[in-house]
């Protein structure tokens, strides 16, 4: 399934783990605006200082930033209106820049 992301929306714990990865909302935003990639993940689990616990089904964002730094954001799945809650990012991955080409993208 498609889904159309048309902003972002975050709170104070996505932007603290921007944060710790060096990036920002701006950063994730730039991303967004220009022409990222994105691809879904599937629910699983996943751990944090609470234990395992489930994870929901999510979309990774890929694409390059304002400056062409190629970076990953996580998000929630877009609501009715395509606003999609960022979970957190960071600078992509070998394997993920990989994906972003694979997806059709051009730096």
């Amino acid at each position: 399934m498609a889904y159309r992301v048309r902003g972002l929306v975050w709170n104070d714990v996505s932007e603290d783990k921007l944060a710790a990865h060096g990036l920002s909302i701006v950063r994730a935003q730039e991303v967004l605006w220009g022409r990222p990639r994105f691809k879904t993940q599937e629910e699983g689990r996943e751990i944090d200082e609470f234990g395992v616990r489930p994870r929901p089904k999510r979309l990774r964002m890929i694409g390059p930033d304002g400056s062409g730094r190629l970076l990953t954001i996580i998000l929630e799945l877009p609501d009715a209106d395509g606003d999609a809650h960022v979970v957190t990012g960071w600078p992509a991955k070998p394997s993920e820049r990989t994906r972003y080409r694979q997806l059709g993208g051009r730096r």
